[in-house]
């Protein structure tokens, strides 16, 4: 079960409970009393606070924005909820920490939400650069794919190699995702898809304009970072596959670092490929990773 859908659960639990309370030791209105556009109106907003919240788990990759838009949504729709029970049930009959938590939770999910979706900003803004950057490429060479809407092979070997004759350092990271073929058994091929296209947007929002991110093969990704040190390139090796963790999988990585003067080009981009792969394959046979599920 991931972090999201715990969440949601636990919403719906709180909203269980407030409701039983409500019932056995709150006294309810008159109906006389009911103002019922005010109950029209806070419906719709509770409606429509429940509606986003499916669109961001359905749409939303997991991470640390997408938690920030689900508890931000869910103290907004909380704060809805208890509003609405404030027109059925006289207050003054509940405890006094009722009134309280009833004041909190709006306020306190509208500044998540607006810190979620500032974050989200940032992050869609890294996305737009990485796509501009890549633009010309795509246009002049369709090496992009279908399915996670990354380079692929190809346009790898063709980058790199434009890379490998300028003065400047490159790293190559290989990311594998451990046990995809059992989450293809277990969850069906469609959410297979949807978890690789869910880490292909996660990489490439993690990534500089400047660096690029393709899909190598099946579940394996390959990532190229110019202009940077081996000890960044170390760190951001380790910080792409703890990003990967919260989308509910595991994953191995290997590292090469090369920094070559531009007269000294001696290896082609194949070679660096099939190095940084070759360091992968050892690193998944001497490695145990718990099973997906």
């Amino acid at each position: 079960m991931t972090h999201n859908v715990k969440l949601t659960i636990t919403m719906l639990l709180s909203c269980t409970v407030l409701f039983t309370l409500c019932v056995i030791q709150a006294q309810p209105k008159a109906t006389t009393n009911i103002d019922w556009l005010d109950v029209s109106a806070e419906s719709a907003l509770l409606i429509l606070g429940l509606c986003w919240l499916a669109l961001v788990l359905s749409a939303r990759p997991g991470g640390r924005v997408t938690q920030l838009l689900i508890v931000g949504l869910l103290g907004y729709c909380l704060g809805c909820y208890m509003d609405l029970l404030d027109e059925f049930f006289i207050n003054d009959s509940l405890p006094g920490w009722f009134s309280l938590i009833e004041k909190l939770p709006t306020p306190i999910g509208l500044l998540t939400l607006t810190v979620g979706l500032w974050m989200w900003r940032e992050e869609q803004t890294t996305i737009n650069e990485q796509l501009r950057t890549r633009e010309q490429f795509y246009r002049q060479h369709q090496l992009v794919d279908h399915l996670t809407q990354l380079c692929d092979a190809r346009a790898m070997r063709h980058q790199l190699n434009q890379h490998l004759s300028r003065p400047h350092a490159i790293a190559l990271i290989m990311i594998d995702l451990d046990n995809f073929n059992q989450i293809n058994r277990q969850q069906g091929f469609t959410q297979g898809d949807q978890l690789l296209t869910n880490v292909a947007q996660l990489l490439a929002s993690q990534l500089r304009s400047q660096d690029l991110v393709c899909r190598y093969a099946g579940d394996r990704f390959i990532i190229m970072l110019t202009q940077c040190s081996e000890h960044f390139a170390n760190a951001m090796a380790k910080e792409l596959v703890a990003a990967i963790s919260p989308l509910g999988c595991h994953a191995s990585h290997a590292m090469s670092y090369t920094s070559i003067p531009s007269n000294q080009a001696s290896q082609t981009a194949q070679q660096l490929i099939d190095q940084v792969n070759q360091k992968l394959e050892q690193v998944k046979c001497h490695q145990t990773w718990p099973k997906a599920g």
